[in-house]
């Protein structure tokens, strides 16, 4: 579906580059997977923690930020997570052998980069929806130096 790989689109390099596929994405979504392997970040005794999805869901909006940046040719910019409401997950853990569909869908994004996304993951018998709140700064500098 695009012309650009994950690593031309996320900020995030090696084992924390955790999104294996860019699956489809619209103007305000974006569908990714993420394929749980025993070598994958956060594996510990052959599962993640349903907690982990946060960031895949997270990585799935930096994704779509970067595709909009790369459209406009602009830069891809740092975004920061600054946490999740309605948190609903039917399992507690996610196993080796997984393969996790992500779903993000923009609500909406004021100008000052805070926006909020719904979000899902699915697998089968795994399902688990949040919203998160996001903030997608002109200049990370100015807040990191701070």
């Amino acid at each position: 579906m695009s012309e650009f790989d994950l690593t031309e689109l996320l900020p995030h390099s090696g084992k924390m580059l955790l999104l294996d596929e860019l699956i489809d994405w619209g103007e305000d979504w974006l569908e990714a997977a993420v394929n749980i392997k025993e070598t994958s970040m956060f594996v510990e005794h052959g599962y993640v923690n349903s907690l982990v999805v946060i960031e895949y869901m997270a990585q799935s909006i930096a994704a779509l930020a970067g595709l909009r940046a790369k459209n406009k040719n602009e830069a891809v910019r740092i975004g920061l997570l600054l946490g999740t409401r309605k948190f609903d997950s039917s399992e507690v853990i996610i196993p080796v052998g997984s393969r996790l569909l992500i779903h993000v869908k923009e609500m909406f994004l004021e100008e000052n980069g805070l926006g909020v996304f719904k979000c899902k993951a699915t697998a089968p018998g795994i399902s688990i929806d949040c919203n998160l709140n996001v903030y997608h700064p002109d200049d990370i500098g100015v807040i990191l130096d701070e």
